[in-house]
């Protein structure tokens, strides 16, 4: 009989990852239409900014495909937007597993509707990382 906690599980933080359609700096710079010898470099430059969302998967830096706007070859601007509004205490995993997951107020994950509904994307992220009052 296997043990119950066997180390061969996935954890969490695996399963998760695993959900969310990532790419790496080359592809991403591919879609963000930038010729560099360093797309690492360019990269973690945007993430520095809070310009892109990062997450790491098996040491390596990769990037939730969802924020980019393939069509046009740029970052959607709501996530930056919600990049200025994450405090510290939401996790870049947390802010994709929301981002990702079905949300009442679209009838799909938020993530589904960049660059359609924007500004209700912002308020609901704003509602959801609001401090739970109790009184």
């Amino acid at each position: 009989m296997p043990p119950e906690n066997s180390t061969d599980k996935p954890s969490v933080e695996d399963r998760l990852l695993a959900s969310i359609d990532l790419i790496d700096a080359a592809q991403a710079c591919a879609l963000l239409r930038i010729e560099t010898n360093d797309p690492e470099g360019a990269m973690q430059a945007m993430a520095c900014e809070d310009a892109i969302i990062t997450l790491t998967r098996n040491d390596r830096t990769m990037f939730p495909l969802c924020q980019f706007d393939v069509a046009n070859g740029r970052v959607f601007d709501v996530v930056g937007a919600i990049l200025e509004n994450k405090p510290a205490r939401i996790s870049n995993l947390m802010l994709c597993y929301w981002l990702t997951r079905a949300h009442v107020d679209f009838g799909c994950a938020p993530a589904q509707r960049f660059g359609h509904d924007d500004l209700a994307i912002l308020a609901a992220f704003r509602r959801y990382i609001e401090p739970e009052r109790h009184g």
